[in-house]
């Protein structure tokens, strides 16, 4: 069974320019976020108690840097390609084989300190940050758009 999970948006990051983040900046961002995965946080009035950690992953890099891409070359800020696809549907296309699929979105942020921080002061945004079944992540940035990209995928067939 597929959990899909579609997020809204708040509008965000580490600062670094366009591009592929280095090890540093993809270390920095997935202990950012473990840290608070570690020790619970609220999401809005909720208390999210502590969950496992993330790794980065690189698919989900190329998937939410397509996504950011497009957003900038078209000009739109949304959970859907220009083609109509969804977070699933854009995963798989980027060749990652998902059970529990998820996206942040964040426009105009100018770090990733900042993005995380709107991230966390959104309540749909803070949970999927908290989702106890994601166990990857990565994130892009084009211009002014941040997106970030998590998932678990499907078990190996034996």
């Amino acid at each position: 069974m597929k959990v899909f999970i579609l997020l809204f948006t708040v509008f965000g990051w580490m600062s670094w320019n366009d591009g592929h983040p280095d090890d540093v900046q993809q270390k920095k961002m997935v202990e950012a976020v473990n840290e608070i995965r570690a020790r619970g946080c609220h999401c809005g009035k909720k208390y999210m108690a502590p969950v496992p950690k993330i790794q980065w992953n690189e698919t989900l890099y190329k998937s939410a840097l397509m996504q950011a891409e497009e957003m900038k070359m078209y000009n739109f800020f949304a959970h859907y390609s220009k083609e109509g696809l969804n977070i699933g549907e854009r995963l798989e296309k980027a060749g990652y084989n998902w059970m529990v699929a998820g996206e942040n979105l964040g426009e105009g942020q100018t770090s990733f300190e900042e993005v995380l921080q709107d991230w966390l002061n959104s309540y749909s945004h803070c949970t999927m940050l908290m989702h106890p079944k994601v166990n990857d992540m990565a994130i892009a940035k084009v211009d002014k758009y941040w997106v970030q990209h998590f998932g678990k995928p499907m078990p190996a067939k034996k």
